[in-house]
């Protein structure tokens, strides 16, 4: 007899081991899940073609995973590259961590490490698709990240019995997206006409899900007239002008009750990265991104519904605070010139360079010892955070292989490498009109940028 009772113990112990995966959720709702999310391109198999549902989640698989969910397959994760500053990031990985970090998805352990190969916890997932998933105004008062769980068990999203798992499975990742995905469509189905808080007929939406945006919901000026001309070509429009200069004009006054947000259509897919690279190009202490109506949870559905918003993010606050003392003794000199040689000086002896280490705004200019080592394009971004906290015009400039900055100083625009001339121990190339031997790949994008920052300044 209890030999029999071993056994069948046995036997019972051997198929739970077996079936790890599958304990939380339902098999078979975790298979359609998968192959739901493969046939929308956020799930990709292996070289045989399966999931792999039983297994882990690592952390940068995750980055991947939400990349795909939240772009909608239209971006192109390689232009998020700069973006993941951390060290420990494989380079497969480093543009799915750099896109989920400029689009505040995920974040890491410190500045430097972000746990690539770490497994996903529940706590982990939960937060990333309510971020994703139209639950994002929620974060700080419904949910946070150490109630994400409880949020979405009650919910629907997750069973009790996955949210308390150590880890979570590629597969249980798959049931909780479908989930968050079929309920936020659920909702949206037909959606009514909808106006934006505070901006009554900003737009409609229509059961085919076009959008129509009223003509007072257009800039309330033509900024256009007072560029050059030249600029507008291609993607970069007059009525995209209007809409990001009225941003430009108007930052300080959003909680007026007279602000509004100017509106425009951008198209999904290479328009849309393109108008993302020209915003990113000018962030500097302000980001500017993608305005998205806090009542319209599904934004990420109607990118072709366009306006910006400028704001100071959150890992930016502690850097702005520490470069006060030197911004305080930039302000004493008599003019920009002076002041953009301060602040290059200054950089020079935070940084050191070396390919491939991104020592950004929050590492750079933060309590060290020793010099940071930055590529070029953590130069850049650097030296234009420190420009815009003097009200300097500035943003960045990138071949295929190298990146720093163009500034208005003097009426004009001057070239600044910081990268090059701490290198080199020289100023070879600091206010320069030219920069010989370095072809810009976005010239289009550049000269558009510059007559948003200081218009009429290519005339």
């Amino acid at each position: 007899m209890k030999k029999t009772v071993c056994a069948l113990l046995c036997a019972a112990l051997a198929v739970t081991l077996a079936c790890p995966a599958f304990a939380a959720e339902q098999p078979a709702e975790v298979n359609e899940a998968g192959a739901y999310l493969r046939e929308r391109g956020v799930y990709r198999g292996d070289s045989t073609g399966s999931l792999m549902l039983d297994k882990g989640l690592t952390r940068a698989e995750m980055a991947a995973v939400i990349t795909r969910l939240h772009g909608e397959g239209e971006v192109n994760p390689e232009h998020y590259t700069w973006a993941c500053y951390f060290t420990d990031v494989p380079a497969w990985a480093k543009p799915y961590v750099g896109y989920c970090i400029a689009n505040l998805l995920v974040s890491g352990y410190d500045s430097s490490r972000y746990g690539p190969n770490d497994p996903v916890n529940p706590a982990m997932a939960c937060t990333v698709v309510l971020r994703c998933c139209g639950y994002a105004d929620g974060e700080g008062s419904a949910w946070s990240y150490s109630t994400a769980c409880d949020y979405v068990v009650s919910q629907g999203l997750i069973s009790p019995a996955t949210a308390q798992s150590p880890t979570i499975t590629r597969g249980e990742m798959a049931v909780l997206i479908r989930r968050a995905l079929q309920k936020q469509e659920a909702g949206q189905q037909t959606p009514p006409p909808v106006a934006v808080e505070a901006q009554a007929g900003a737009y409609q939406t229509h059961p085919d899900g076009s959008i129509t945006i009223s003509a007072d919901s257009w800039s309330r000026e033509d900024f256009s007239q007072q560029a050059n001309p030249a600029v507008f070509t291609g993607y970069y429009t007059r009525e995209l002008y209007n809409a990001i200069r009225q941003t430009l004009v108007d930052y300080g006054n959003q909680d007026s009750p007279d602000y509004r947000f100017a509106y425009t259509m951008v198209a999904k897919g290479d328009a849309y990265s393109a108008v993302k690279n020209v915003v990113g190009r000018m962030s500097g202490v302000l980001r500017y991104e993608h305005y998205a109506p806090k009542n319209l949870a599904n934004y990420w559905q109607y990118l072709d519904y366009y306006a910006v918003d400028a704001k100071v993010q959150e890992s930016y606050r502690e850097p702005l605070e520490f470069i006060q003392p030197v911004i305080a003794e930039a302000n004493q000199l008599a003019s920009d010139r002076e002041k953009v040689e301060y602040l290059h000086d200054y950089l020079c002896t935070l940084l050191a360079y070396e390919e491939g280490a991104k020592a950004m705004p929050p590492q750079a200019f933060a309590p060290h010892i020793g010099e940071l080592k930055a590529n070029c394009g953590a130069y850049a971004v650097d030296f234009k955070f420190l420009c815009s906290a003097v009200d300097i015009p500035c943003f960045t400039i990138t071949t295929d292989i190298h990146g720093w900055n163009m500034v208005y100083v003097d009426g004009k625009w001057l070239h600044v490498d910081v990268s090059l001339n701490d290198l080199t121990h020289s100023r070879a190339i600091l206010l320069s009109e030219n920069y010989p031997r370095q072809i810009d790949q976005a010239p289009e994008a550049t000269a558009f940028i510059k007559e948003l920052l200081v218009p009429g300044s290519t005339k």
